[in-house]
């Protein structure tokens, strides 16, 4: 089995933490699990990602 692995970003702002949560939300739904996630700080703003990952069937 091979693996996807996607990297959702976004700002710590009420817009970002929205649409962070409406894509990880349809990429959980879509069978990604969570498997890390960290942030900081820069440009005067806090913002942070999530890694997700799941299996995918081996193309060959």
């Amino acid at each position: 089995m091979a693996k996807e692995v996607k990297i959702v970003t976004f700002i710590n702002d009420r817009e970002g933490r929205e649409q962070g949560e409406e894509e990880l939300t349809r990429l959980v739904n879509e069978g990604y699990e969570i498997v890390g996630s960290g942030g900081g700080t820069g440009a005067e703003m806090v913002w942070g990602f999530v890694i997700l990952q799941r299996e995918t069937e081996d193309d060959e």
